[in-house]
């Protein structure tokens, strides 16, 4: 199966994203590191990467999103329809085509940083594609 890959994400330049966009994407990222099950080290720090450009009054409140993002990747990832209702909700944080595109493009990336992308991960790049109507 061939994926739709907008552009080479450079996972160091989040320019167009916001702070909630960032955000958003980190929990998508999460989300990828879940689906098959596998909790991978590259996944993890390309997840890291995006939440370093995002700001936290606090390292405590950075720990909170971080902690809290796992914990809805966990309960989210349960069921295919948790899973789809939870990316509709993600994707209402990136409004243009544009960004979409890009997120879908970090999470490709993510998920394919290990060479492989399994079957539940397929299907996980899936529903994105299509509840970010790519």
């Amino acid at each position: 199966m061939t994926f739709y890959l907008a552009q080479q994400v450079d996972f160091m330049d989040f320019s167009q994203f916001n702070a909630d966009q960032k955000k958003s994407l980190f929990d998508l990222l999460v989300l990828g590191m879940y689906a098959d099950g596998n909790l991978d080290l590259i996944e993890d720090e390309k997840a890291r990467r995006v939440l370093e450009t995002v700001e936290f009054p606090s390292d405590s409140e950075r720990q909170y999103f971080i902690d809290a993002s796992f914990a809805r990747a966990r309960k989210h990832g349960a069921s295919p329809e948790a899973t789809r209702r939870y990316i509709a909700a993600i994707s209402k944080h990136f409004p243009t085509l544009e960004i979409r595109r890009l997120a879908y493009g970090a999470l490709e990336d993510s998920l394919s940083s290990d060479n492989k992308i399994a079957d539940s991960e397929c299907k996980l790049l899936v529903v994105v594609s299509e509840e970010f109507k790519l």
